[in-house]
């Protein structure tokens, strides 16, 4: 259980992607990170979560025991009311943050916002999105205590302090190529 809480932890701690450019890192809070629009290292952990996401919808679908906390990162901006979807990663003004305990009916999705957004003001933690499956950038699951998928926390740790990586490696098996 204490596992799960720290690996939860770790997902939500380093979850926030804010892409950009004209924001500086927020002094207040250690955890934001601001990746550039475009970063080849984002777009490469993209890639490899798409590769794997029908095989995690399918798991979503019918847990198989030892799995838990199956979460999404979607990509949020402002609208005039509301807020949109995005996995374009050279939009402007797009935060990237977790959502849990989805729910799917058919093609459609819903979730609850995990994250405290930074930038972004038209949502806040607790409310409740709607997605599809285009508006997943990354998923992630814990299987027996192992953190599967979450591809995005490799270009957040590498772009943070060297020490991070290394304590993310310790402790959680983390590997970033």
């Amino acid at each position: 259980m204490l596992c799960s809480i720290l690996l939860v932890s770790l997902v939500f701690g380093l979850s926030i992607q804010v892409i950009p450019t004209e924001f500086a890192l927020a002094e207040d809070n250690p955890n934001v990170q601001i990746i550039k629009r475009g970063d080849p290292a984002m777009a490469k952990a993209h890639e490899k979560s798409q590769k794997g996401l029908d095989a995690f919808l399918e798991k979503l679908s019918n847990p198989p025991p030892g799995t838990e906390n199956y979460n999404v990162k979607l990509g949020f901006t402002d609208k005039a009311k509301g807020v949109a979807l995005t996995t374009d990663q050279m939009a402007q003004g797009v935060e990237f943050m977790w959502v849990s305990r989805i729910q799917r009916s058919g093609d459609h999705f819903t979730a609850l916002l995990g994250d405290t957004p930074e930038y972004i003001h038209n949502i806040k933690s607790g409310d409740r999105v709607e997605f599809t499956k285009s508006d997943i950038f990354d998923w992630l699951y814990v299987e027996n205590g192992q953190v599967k998928g979450n591809y995005t926390v490799c270009p957040l740790l590498l772009a943070g302090p060297k020490e991070q990586l290394e304590e993310y490696r310790v402790k959680y098996g983390i590997v970033c190529d």
